[in-house]
């Protein structure tokens, strides 16, 4: 019998992935050039990332994890066309005011005994039951 190889199997990389590959590629390579660095180790170093995973990343054989693209961009504000850094941090929960929130209550008052199912009950804890259960809110 044939000994299986082990270790992580390669996925094959998405559309997506590539093109990031090559535009942080191409992103490294003008950032090395812009601020004279003329050894990727220098570049790396800059980085806070090893010397093989900045190869890694000019060569487009491995994907710069999250943090180090944001360190990139928030360090020296290179943009990446693939991705959005400050989307999170711009959007915010709309305000009671902006959208009132809806209550239930109405509908819970015309509820009758009737229009409710119980599917499954199932004992969480001592003190604790988990009801599935079915409303007709129809008339």
């Amino acid at each position: 019998m044939a000994q299986r190889k082990r270790g992580r199997r390669i996925r094959p990389r998405t559309t997506a992935e590539k093109l990031l590959l090559a535009e942080v590629s191409k992103k490294l390579h003008a950032l090395m050039k812009d601020k004279k660095w003329e050894r990727a180790a220098t570049a790396a170093r800059h980085l806070k990332i090893s010397r093989a995973s900045m190869y890694n990343y000019l060569k487009k054989s491995d994907l710069a994890s999250f943090e180090v693209l944001k360190r990139i961009h928030d360090e020296w504000g290179v943009e990446f066309e693939y991705l959005n850094f400050g989307e999170k941090a711009k959007a915010r929960a709309p305000s009671e005011a902006e959208q009132p929130r809806q209550y239930i209550l109405p509908f819970i008052e015309g509820v009758r005994e009737t229009d409710i199912q119980i599917i499954k009950a199932k004992s969480v804890k001592p003190d604790t039951l988990q009801l599935t259960i079915n409303i007709k809110f129809a008339g």
